[in-house]
């Protein structure tokens, strides 16, 4: 027996990655505190909740005779979008990554893709450049990594709102959401 039979995972245990795409590298400044930079530093945000999508394989019903067959389609459903949950920094660096990245997929000014003409990009190689690969590890009780899901083609596509309040002096906190292409998940 490797493992106690009383051993559980945890909600707790994991790490989540999020690498930045080229698109928001090229405006990466770990200096200055600028609007038209990031700090890509500022990613080691603190987050505390995520989850991993469902796979899904649907069945397809084929008539055979006076009954029916159930076989699988083999075709793979797009993946729900994935949200995480993190507390911002005490200067917003964290929050302001995912929005420059956000407003350069639609500026906030023009309404258009890269309107302030941050990066020179061609249409064609849009998506290699602005979507990107995280990935979560899950952990076991030792803080081992022991499975790792990769969310490949990923780019954010909303930014939760702040909620303020005098009555409350608990840190803020924000979630972001993810669209991405696929999902790769091995033991490690």
């Amino acid at each position: 027996m490797n493992q106690a039979p009383l051993n559980k995972n945890r909600n707790d245990k994991f790490i989540l990655v999020l690498n930045l795409p080229d698109i928001v590298k090229e405006i990466n400044d770990n200096v200055s505190r600028n609007n038209n930079r990031v700090n890509a530093d500022s990613l080691e945000m603190s987050v505390y909740g995520t989850l991993t999508p469902s796979v899904k394989i649907n069945s397809t019903t084929v008539p055979y005779g006076t009954q029916s067959i159930k076989i699988s389609s083999h075709a793979r459903e797009a993946y729900e979008d994935i949200t995480f949950d993190f507390k911002i920094d005490n200067e917003y660096k964290n929050y302001w990554v995912i929005y420059k990245w956000l407003d350069i997929l639609n500026d906030v000014k023009s309404g258009i893709f890269n309107g302030d003409d941050l990066i020179n990009i061609q249409r064609h190689e849009a998506l290699k450049k602005y979507s990107s690969t995280f990935t979560v590890y899950g952990l076991d009780e030792y803080e081992n990594r022991k499975i790792q899901f990769d969310y490949v083609g990923a780019f954010p596509t909303s930014l939760t709102e702040i909620k303020w309040s005098y009555g409350d002096s608990s840190e803020i906190t924000a979630a972001a959401t993810f669209s991405f292409t696929r999902m790769e998940a091995k033991l490690i």
